[in-house]
């Protein structure tokens, strides 16, 4: 396979886990928002802390005056100079996709392609007008029949484990951040993190992710920050967890190793960078008591998509 090829079905996985990460947070923080209030009750507050989760605030405060409701979901969802918008996602995924295509199946280009174009007639303020949780729920509609499709039809060959290593990079990332960003908020409004009365906040946290049910079934009564988070960062079976997606990463870019000798080299330090990570992960900092450890495994995340990058899919020119 050639290393533009790879890098596309990467970017395919990273870009639909992405949109579907974006998604699920924003829906969860719209409509539990009331929860969520700062300190000072002020609902401008809360859609900040929902762009420095997600997106950027310097570059939203260069795009809009005023940071509201209106003005979030525009730079989130349908901002097209935004490359993280949800719109911007599935643009790209479509773009790669259209190269990629006598490599894919049929079904995939089809499913993309028609998100697109449905996605590309919907505005801000239609969404406002009807709900934006019906809008928000059909575009995880989409992602989910996208990835039911490749589940279901998808070859377990190169093209399938090189977006499959894309989206469990990308998950893994987003579960750090998103830990990161709770954190980084607490400190900011002065709320000490052990206090158990931040139940709602860790619902809203759960709920982000999708793992609201798995965690009660283990934890029906602790809801805390530190149990929250090793559920998030280090259950084994949770499909978001961190743990979870770093395992399936490695197996993924084992396989890639073993199918193409063009990658077996490179892959090893890839590989190497994802098993420095799972044991720091693991044995370093059990309960993740303090922003260090969640920084040191956002910018150790950041460090192994850039590695990833280096090793597979940049050309190597060998001199005399």
């Amino acid at each position: 396979m050639m290393n533009r090829c790879a890098e596309l079905l990467f970017w395919v996985g990273r870009y639909m886990e992405r949109a579907e990460n974006h998604t699920r947070l924003i829906d969860v923080n719209y409509h539990m928002r009331h929860e969520l209030k700062g300190i000072d009750n002020n609902q401008d507050y809360i859609w900040e802390r929902l762009v420095s989760a997600i997106g950027d605030v310097d570059l939203f405060k260069t795009r809009h005056l005023d940071i509201n409701e209106t003005s979030v979901l525009e730079f989130l969802t349908f901002d097209r100079r935004h490359a993280n918008s949800i719109f911007s996602c599935i643009q790209q995924t479509r773009t790669n996709m259209r190269a990629l295509r006598q490599l894919l199946p049929s079904e995939l280009w089809d499913t993309i392609n028609d998100f697109f174009l449905w996605l590309k007639e919907q505005t801000v303020n239609t969404v406002m007008i009807q709900s934006p949780h019906m809008f928000y729920q059909r575009v995880r509609e989409w992602i989910s029949l996208f990835n039911g499709i490749a589940e279901s039809v998808m070859v377990r060959g190169m093209e399938w484990n090189f977006i499959q290593a894309g989206k469990y990079l990308e998950r893994a990332e987003n579960t750090v951040r998103i830990l990161h960003s709770i954190f980084t908020n607490f400190i900011k409004d002065g709320f000490p993190y052990r206090d158990k009365d931040h139940y709602n906040r860790m619902i809203v946290l759960l709920k982000s992710v999708g793992g609201y049910e798995a965690f009660r079934k283990l934890q029906a009564d602790e809801v805390t920050f530190t149990k929250v988070t090793e559920f998030m960062m280090l259950n084994p079976g949770f499909p978001r967890s961190v743990h979870f997606a770093l395992t399936s990463l490695d197996s993924c870019l084992n396989t890639i190793k073993q199918q193409d000798y063009h990658f077996a080299i490179l892959s090893d330090q890839a590989i190497q960078l994802t098993a420095q990570i799972k044991a720091t992960l693991a044995g370093g900092h059990p309960e993740f008591d303090g922003l260090v450890p969640l920084n040191d495994m956002l910018i150790s995340c950041h460090q192994l998509g850039i590695d990833i990058s280096k090793t597979f899919f940049q050309e190597e020119t060998i001199t005399a």
